[in-house]
């Protein structure tokens, strides 16, 4: 027998005599000094165990319902003797049963999956809780059982692993959706940019004319693209009347150098009877801009009539009051 054989041997045989005196005098301890208590008690699923395998120690304590416990274990890593604590099952409520005492209105049990990796006996002392006190409990713990001599293993060889073509798309299957997300992100941001910038211009003042051109030309050509919308027709009077205002005001600051864009109807109407044109003209223009100030802000249900009547007034105001090429050069004689 060889050394390490002689000194597994003296400890096994050490071992169980420890063994046989925790027993011998856990016994002598009940039978003489004390019953053993019957609402508290401690067990274990197993009474031995190798190397890293698994034991269930279980506190169960039998109570009333209007008895209370304190001082309950809470034990983190480790319980009482060293086992190290693998897991800890929460604290539970069962009804008594058939063998339970009749006193026992419920019975409070807890339980801990544990192991140990040092060979010998482990005792679990004692445990107390209110007046109660359960038995010692005596656990072995064996080295990992092998045939023959342990010996070492050559390490493995690498597996080379093929993928098949519907595994490789199910790994790669959150990226394409991901890919996918962002393409449809794309394209409905940008669908939602183009709404909100349409809707935005929506009824937006026509551009200010360019310095080279004419005022009358640009006015007649706004006049008549917007005669021709008639989008009073399709429920759009308000919108045909703001442009309309901002068509006739923009060519009325561009033919007599003034400015009316960022002024009321009221203040234009008191610009408009200064100019040096004819008074029919100034009478019926302000008579369309009232109008449409009657629609914009007061909500006025016009007639077809009157919306046909606005355009035209608008467009013989700007041809009555256009500059001509003989008023240009008179001008330029006077300054001269």
């Amino acid at each position: 027998m060889t050394d390490v054989g002689k000194s597994h041997l003296y400890i096994s045989a050490l071992a169980i005599a420890l063994a046989c005196l925790f027993n011998l005098s856990g016994v002598f301890s009940q039978g003489i000094l004390q019953s053993p208590p019957n609402n508290l008690s401690l067990t274990s699923d197993t009474g031995r165990i190798a190397w890293g395998e698994r034991a269930e120690i279980t506190l169960r304590m039998g109570k009333g319902v209007n008895e209370t416990i304190d001082g309950w274990p809470q034990w983190q890593d480790t319980i009482p003797g060293g086992l190290e604590i693998l897991h800890t099952n929460l604290r539970d409520t069962l009804a008594p049963q058939n063998s339970d005492p009749d006193e026992w209105d419920m019975i409070v049990a807890q339980s801990w999956v544990v192991t140990g990796w040092d060979s010998g006996y482990v005792l679990i002392p004692s445990i107390k809780l209110g007046g109660d006190s359960t038995s010692p409990i005596l656990l072995q713990i064996v080295p990992s059982r092998t045939e023959g001599e342990v010996q070492m293993m050559p390490a493995a060889e690498i597996v080379q692993i093929e993928w098949s073509v519907y595994e490789r798309f199910i790994k790669a299957a959150p990226w394409i959706g991901l890919l996918i997300g962002l393409v449809i992100l794309f394209f409905m941001v940008k669908y939602v940019y183009h709404w909100w910038r349409n809707r935005a211009t929506e009824g937006k003042p026509i551009e200010e004319i360019k310095p080279d051109i004419p005022p009358h030309i640009t006015a007649l050509k706004d006049l008549k693209t917007l005669e021709e919308r008639q989008s009073w027709n399709k429920g759009e009077a308000k919108t045909f009347h703001v442009q309309l205002s901002q068509i006739i005001r923009t060519y009325i600051d561009g033919r007599f150098h003034i400015s009316s864009l960022e002024k009321t109807t009221r203040e234009v109407s008191e610009l408009i009877n200064t100019l040096d044109i004819n008074t029919s003209d100034k009478s019926k223009l302000l008579v369309a801009l009232r109008l449409g100030d009657q629609i914009k802000f007061a909500k006025r249900q016009a007639l077809s009539e009157e919306h046909t009547r606005s355009i035209s007034v608008c467009i013989e105001f700007v041809q009555n009051t256009m500059e001509r090429p003989e008023e240009d050069t008179l001008s330029k004689d006077a300054k001269q």
